[in-house]
């Protein structure tokens, strides 16, 4: 059942894109915009649209409506858009391996007959592409959802772009000046704290708490129900990004869709990376990964990073705290009302605390 609605959440949210609401455009000029968006919105595991559909299932106790399947759509078109404007930031090349976006649009440009740089071209195209799915997103959720979960989506976005910029901010946190200090473990481990904020903040809230919410809100959920599912998405979420940064490290890039060592290239400074700089302060090794972050590292150092993650003990601690916020999910999860939307849940926890891409 999930594989075929994570299929029709699919089509239709290629079909949202597919319309956009202005039909006296030059359609081939649509297309030329769309194609590369189409592209990106083809792929993915619709787990956040999933998710909505799951909350919604929960608070009605019945298979889902056409609106909830809609309002899955908002969730991935804004996904898409995240996506889009994420990758122009992150400089990164490839999305769900394939080109992304902004570089879509920079091979098309030297395909054609326009004159200027490739690469200003992509990234100003794709800006405005990520613009359009956010817009798109938010006229899908005011005509699918009610008015509480429409004011949830909104405040998701919000808090998403909030996200970016603690993440475009510890960034450029000087991790040397932190090693040199007079207590350089302690000032990792508040660096860490820091990290936590921007995962919560720009992508595990919005990753399984808030679809689980805006679809139950749109069902209309009463407040107990919503408590609940907070509680099952909020640390579900967090164990998720925390996933993604591990992967984000050491994935495999024929699952991920990334190239090995992303994170480091892209100079993330993650909550599993401080985590080894606060274990290793005071040595080589930890001069050594910092002055790697944000520089193209080749595989092979990615690897010997990696290494040093683990023998530091950096990632049993990162696992265990994946585990912590899983096992507590799951015990949320347990107090549940049996029924179609409990089971769907379970199936998507599954996936997600088991996944490997």
């Amino acid at each position: 059942m999930h594989e075929s609605l994570a299929q029709h959440i699919s089509a239709q949210t290629l079909e949202a894109l597919e319309s956009p609401p202005f039909p006296d455009a030059d359609r081939t000029l649509v297309e030329s915009f769309i194609a590369p968006t189409r592209s990106l919105l083809s792929g993915g595991k619709r787990i956040r649209g999933l998710l909505s559909v799951a909350g919604a299932m929960c608070a009605r106790g019945s298979q889902p409506t056409g609106d909830d399947v809609e309002v899955a759509v908002a969730i991935e078109l804004f996904q898409g858009a995240a996506l889009v404007h994420d990758d122009i930031m992150d400089d990164s090349p490839t999305r769900r391996g394939q080109p992304a976006v902004h570089v879509a649009f920079a091979h098309d440009f030297d395909r054609s007959s326009l004159v200027g740089d490739s690469a200003d071209y992509g990234r100003d195209a794709g800006i405005c592409s990520g613009d359009f799915l956010l817009a798109l997103a938010g006229s899908h959720m005011v005509m699918h959802g009610s008015a509480p979960s429409a004011r949830r989506f909104n405040t998701m976005c919000a808090e998403v772009a909030f996200g970016q910029f603690l993440d475009i901010r510890a960034e450029n946190i000087d991790l040397m000046a932190l090693l040199e200090s007079t207590d350089p473990r302690s000032a990792l481990l508040r660096a860490r704290d820091d990290a936590f904020a921007v995962l919560r903040h720009k992508s595990a809230r919005y990753s399984v708490r808030d679809p689980l919410l805006i679809g139950a809100e749109s069902a209309g959920a009463d407040e107990d129900l919503l408590a609940l599912l907070t509680s099952i998405g909020a640390p579900l979420g967090e164990a998720f990004q925390l996933r993604d940064d591990a992967l984000g490290l050491a994935g495999d890039p024929a699952a991920t869709g990334k190239p090995t060592g992303g994170d480091l290239r892209e100079g993330k400074r993650t909550v599993l990376i401080l985590t080894a700089l606060a274990r290793l302060a005071g040595t080589p090794e930890a001069h050594m990964i910092a002055q790697s972050l944000g520089t193209d590292v080749s595989d092979a150092q990615a690897r010997t990073i990696t290494d040093l993650v683990i023998e530091s003990g950096a990632w049993a601690e990162h696992e265990d705290l994946i585990d912590e916020r899983e096992s507590r999910a799951r015990q949320s999860w347990e107090k549940l009302p049996e029924g179609p939307g409990k089971d769907m849940l379970d199936s998507l926890m599954s996936a997600l605390t088991n996944r490997q891409f």
